[in-house]
């Protein structure tokens, strides 16, 4: 009688206790849309941004080459000391660069060229007129024009618009598809568990295509125009780069919230 009262009065347990259950194919699934999401992002902030592109160039040796020449124009004019640098020429760049990507050209703002030009004519004694400084910025545009807008420059960069307009799509649906998941993986409270995941795999494959694409660029970018060539060369490098380095900090954002959510999930 007492071994029954004893086994009567030991605590009975409660129901099964819940654990925590993995989703890999979730996870699998949002760090895929989040490394496509990654890359085209990156292109179109980069490679298809004219701002972006107009800043490589006129850093490259197409943009050097318009910057000598209105240098060399000033100086026959009798303003020496080469005025004009990269940034100035960036926003006359620029307009070349929209019109190569079929976008809506903007009216140029010459306050810094006027400055740079009188600032220095001012050094060497040279008076620069409003005219000096009109007519210098219409050599920039007409150069710039020759340069980046000629007949078969424009021809070359009709695929180019085709692959923006494509990776136009691409961002918006991946990105609808990331947020439906991301919405999913909340109602099953997996919210964290996949995200963090998610994020250091997705930036690792978008590092990787682009470490890859580093090395494909002068394969991949093969045109009649060697301008064009050149031009899309360099700056699908410094685009790729970026992503590169945004993909790393995607890693190292994806560690930081699997460690929060393990820590969250001790507690």
């Amino acid at each position: 009688m007492a071994r029954y009262h004893a086994d009567e009065a030991t605590p009975q347990q409660s129901g099964p206790t819940t654990t925590y259950q993995r989703r890999p194919g979730l996870d699998r699934w949002l760090a895929l849309l989040l490394a496509v999401l990654t890359l085209t992002l990156g292109l179109r902030f980069t490679v298809f941004n004219a701002s972006y592109t107009a800043g490589v160039v006129s850093r490259s040796s197409v943009g050097e080459k318009v910057i000598n020449r209105l240098n060399d124009d000033l100086e026959e004019l009798g303003v020496t000391g080469s005025p004009v640098t990269p940034g100035i020429a960036e926003p006359f760049l620029a307009q070349g660069i929209e019109r190569l990507y079929g976008q809506p050209v903007i009216a140029v703002d010459t306050t810094d060229l006027t400055t740079a030009i009188k600032t220095q004519a001012a050094q060497t004694g040279v008076t620069a007129s409003d005219s000096l400084t009109k007519r210098v910025s219409q050599a920039a545009q007409r150069q710039t024009r020759a340069t980046l807008n000629s007949a078969s420059m424009l021809a070359t960069m009709t695929r180019v618009q085709l692959l923006q307009k494509l990776n136009l799509w691409i961002m918006i649906a991946s990105a609808l598809l990331a947020i439906v998941t991301l919405i999913y993986a909340v109602g099953m409270h997996h919210f964290l568990g996949s995200l963090g995941p998610a994020l250091s795999v997705g930036g690792f494959l978008a590092g990787l295509v682009s470490t890859g694409g580093l090395f494909l660029v002068p394969f991949v970018m093969t045109s009649t125009s060697k301008l064009a060539t050149q031009l899309m060369s360099t700056v699908s490098r410094s685009g790729l780069s970026v992503i590169i380095f945004v993909g790393v900090v995607e890693i190292v954002l994806g560690l930081l919230v699997m460690l929060g959510h393990r820590a969250f999930r001790r507690e």
